[in-house]
Parts: structure tokens; C-alpha cells; sequence
């Protein structure tokens, strides 16, 4: 299977959790479980985080080891098919102002290369990655 295996256990009535070999867990419902993310909720995380992982050396680099940065995510829905995502939004906040201009445009052109080529889960979600799933005969 994968270098990286995630585990997912019904916890209870429309309840799961998942795990990884590391010890990291985070509850999956549906959207009026309480303290759970929904299964499409994690994919915007792991968009937005994938974003944050691949860009925070060279922001922190320009900005320093305190730098602050969140990294959103949200989605539009096809308007036919609420189960699908038309469309995801990414935007980043971070405190730039200290960087001149130019040294700021070369910045941000670097960090959206790094996302583009490096960020496995966007790159997997625009190219389409195939899923092959396995079901008990």
C-alpha cells in the first residue's frame, strides 16, 4: 500500500477517527458532528496545510521565526451535484509590510512556484490522482 498509511475507525452513528502510524488522530463526521471534521473539510485542510508545509521555509526565512501565517481554505460546490467541489479557494495571511516591494513580488512568486511543484496534495487534487479502492469479495 502506501509509505504513509492513514486508518480510519467508526467510532459511532455517522463517527470516525482517523489515525497514522505516528500517533495522530482527528475525529471525521458528518457536518452536525460535534468536534469532528467533515471528510471534505479535511481535504481543504490538507489543501491549506500542504500550502503552509511547502512555503513556511521561505517565508520564515524573510520574515523571521516568529513569523505568524495562516493559511485558508474553502470551496464552492457544483451547483447540480452538492457531493463535488466546483472550485477551491487558497489565501494566505501574513504580515509582509516589512519586505520592500520588489523583494516582496520575488517572495510571492517564489512561494507559489515551491506550492506549485512541491505540494503534493493541490498537485494531486488539480491533476485528478486515480483511487483505487478494494472492497472485501
Amino acid at each position: 500500500m502506501s509509505s504513509t498509511p492513514v486508518e480510519v475507525t467508526r467510532t459511532g452513528q455517522h463517527t470516525f477517527r482517523a489515525t497514522n502510524p505516528r500517533g495522530a488522530q482527528v475525529a471525521i463526521g458528518r457536518e452536525d458532528a460535534p468536534e469532528a471534521f467533515t471528510p471534505g473539510e479535511l481535504l481543504l485542510a490538507a489543501i491549506a496545510a500542504c500550502s503552509a508545509v511547502t512555503s513556511e521555509n521561505l517565508l520564515v526565512r524573510r520574515l523571521g521565526e516568529d513569523a505568524e501565517l495562516t493559511v485558508h481554505a474553502d470551496r464552492t460546490k457544483v451547483p447540480e451535484d452538492k457531493h463535488k467541489f466546483a472550485r477551491v479557494q487558497v489565501g494566505f495571511d501574513v504580515d509582509l509590510s516589512a519586505i520592500e516591494d520588489d523583494d516582496r513580488a520575488k517572495l510571492l512568486e517564489a512561494v507559489e512556484r515551491a506550492i506549485t511543484k512541491y505540494c503534493t496534495v493541490s498537485r494531486s487534487v488539480e491533476e485528478g490522482t486515480p483511487i483505487d479502492l478494494t472492497l472485501p469479495r
